[in-house]
C-alpha cells in the first residue's frame, strides 16, 4: 500500500476521534525506534490550542488505529506529535 493509503486510512480516524477539536493536516513517516520495530511519526495540525485536546481521546487514538491499519497491511506502532499552525509558523521564523 502506497503512503496516500496510509493517510487516507489515518487521518479521518485522528479526526474523528479528537473531535470536536479541529485538524487541519496530518502528516506521517515511517521509522524505526531505538529497538529496532516500525513505527509511525504522525503530526497532528491542529486549528485550535492543543489545551483543548481530551487527554482520554488522545490516549485511545493508537487504540483506534490498529484495525485500519491492519486492513491495508501496514505494521507499526502510531507515535503522536500535536501542534497548531501558529506554533509550526513560528519554527519557520
Amino acid at each position: 500500500m502506497s503512503d496516500i493509503d496510509l493517510l487516507e486510512t489515518v487521518k479521518p480516524v485522528v479526526e474523528a476521534e479528537l473531535a470536536p477539536v479541529k485538524v487541519s493536516r496530518v502528516s506521517i513517516s515511517e521509522d524505526v525506534d531505538d529497538e529496532g520495530d516500525r513505527i509511525f511519526r504522525i503530526v497532528v495540525v491542529l486549528e485550535s490550542d492543543r489545551r483543548k485536546l481530551d487527554p482520554k481521546k488522545v490516549v485511545g487514538l493508537a487504540r483506534h488505529l490498529r484495525e485500519p491499519l491492519a486492513r491495508i497491511h501496514r505494521t507499526g506502532f502510531p507515535v503522536f506529535s500535536f501542534v497548531t499552525q501558529d506554533e509550526l509558523d513560528g519554527e519557520a521564523a
